[in-house]
């Protein structure tokens, strides 16, 4: 416990001496949340895991998607001819559709333990989800006003998402799963439309993509 802060500092730190502490750049914020987002989300949802073996597959996970996403700034910044084009487009996606599952995994637990109210995470959840989707947007080069229509729909509906689950008779880590992944067909789904990629066949792959994910989730859930 008396590491987390350091460690969060020293994180912190490390990113934006990569970013050339540039703060009055937009990239400057975007590229240090996300990996910050990850780190003190997977923080949440590892002080409600009990399997020592649990534990390290997370810390193992996290710290290797921190450092390939610092690899990829890294290149970004200041190699930019070996950059690899969509490398921090679609890495970011993934980490945010992560954080989404540890964040709200943690959610759920303090909801269950703390006895909270339900509208104080659903209020969280909407505020993170607003700025998740404003942030895999603008890596994906969608302008503010742009996005900005499906980050506000978007972040409504996935608290409203989160509320619905909340009242599911099964586990916080398989209410978290459900909702990263309806959040990741969503980010998917919009960023395409906005880039007008939106097809048919991307649309059914999708969908048919999203519906074994959660067939596989909710069918090996143990239901109360």
């Amino acid at each position: 416990m008396k590491l987390l802060v350091p460690a969060i500092a020293i994180l912190a730190f490390s990113f934006a001496r990569l970013l050339l502490w540039e703060f009055r750049r937009p990239a400057f914020w975007v590229f240090l949340g996300t990996p910050m987002l990850l780190w003190c989300s997977s923080l949440i949802f590892f002080f409600f895991l009990e399997d020592p073996v649990s534990k390290w597959i997370i810390a193992t996970t996290v710290t290797f998607a921190v450092a390939l996403y610092a690899e990829n700034v890294f290149t970004f910044y200041h190699l930019p001819s070996a950059y690899q084009a969509y490398a921090l487009e679609n890495l970011s996606l993934v980490l945010y559709v992560l954080s989404a599952f540890f964040f709200t995994s943690g959610a759920f637990g303090a909801q269950l333990f703390l006895l909270l109210p339900v509208w104080i995470p659903m209020l969280v959840v909407c505020v993170a989800v607003l700025l998740a989707t404003v942030a895999v947007f603008w890596v994906s080069k969608i302008g503010f006003e742009t996005g900005r229509p499906y980050a506000i729909v978007g972040s409504i509906l996935m608290a409203e998402l989160y509320g619905v689950l909340s009242t599911w008779p099964t586990s916080f880590v398989t209410n978290a799963a459900t909702f990263a992944v309806l959040l990741y067909a969503f980010l998917v789904l919009s960023r395409a439309n906005v880039l007008e990629r939106l097809t048919k066949k991307s649309v059914m792959r999708s969908v048919a993509f999203v519906a074994v994910l959660l067939i596989i989730i909710l069918g090996s859930a143990r239901w109360l």
